[in-house]
């Protein structure tokens, strides 16, 4: 993990290039995204897992999920050099058991690298992806009428995430097996040829 002083990384949290890629992804994004995989794939499956550990009531189950249908980032953060340092992405997931929210819903998932996580950060990252997949309604899959996200970090389980999720139009569905709580926002739909 490389050191950053003070300075410069508040410099880099306040002014991110932040940018919304849902459906626009070239071959040189393609490869910066492998190369930020390879850098934090391992760190990112450990954080997944350990955060599932500590919120799970029962150890050692791991709920199914259903398997993505297609799967991409849809938001990006870059650093001053222009390396990406955060990612929101999606996938697409047929639901196989009645919750009310139709029969596909797109599932995200955000991660920001160790050394840049900030409150002002995730939130300028998220609400970029939130505005930006507000708009790509004819690039999503008409047949996903929900977003769902799984808030499954238990240092963020507290009642300003919950009024943050409820402000940014997501209800509380309730809770998985591993502990996670499920929220949903619904998506508008439309269907082109």
């Amino acid at each position: 993990m490389r050191w950053l002083d003070s300075a410069t990384r508040e410099s880099q949290l306040t002014d991110p290039r932040i940018e919304f890629v849902f459906g626009e992804i070239s071959n040189q994004l393609k490869r910066e995204l492998r190369d930020f995989w390879t850098q934090h794939g391992t760190k990112y499956q450990t954080e997944l897992q350990s955060f599932r550990a500590a919120a799970s009531s029962h150890p050692g189950v791991t709920p199914s999920i259903p398997r993505a249908l297609s799967r991409q980032p849809a938001a990006i953060a870059r650093d001053e050099n222009q390396n990406i340092i955060g990612i929101v992405f999606v996938a697409l997931r047929e639901l196989d058991a009645p919750t009310g929210t139709g029969s596909h819903a797109y599932f995200q998932r955000m991660y920001i690298a160790p050394e840049f996580r900030s409150p002002i950060l995730a939130n300028q990252l998220y609400r970029t992806f939130l505005a930006g997949f507000d708009k790509a309604a004819s690039e999503r899959d008409h047949r996903a009428h929900y977003l769902m996200t799984e808030n499954i970090n238990p240092g963020l389980r507290k009642t300003f995430m919950r009024r943050y999720f409820s402000r940014l139009g997501f209800r509380l569905l309730g809770s998985n097996p591993a502990g996670g709580e499920v929220w949903a926002r619904p998506l508008q739909t439309r269907f082109t040829f």
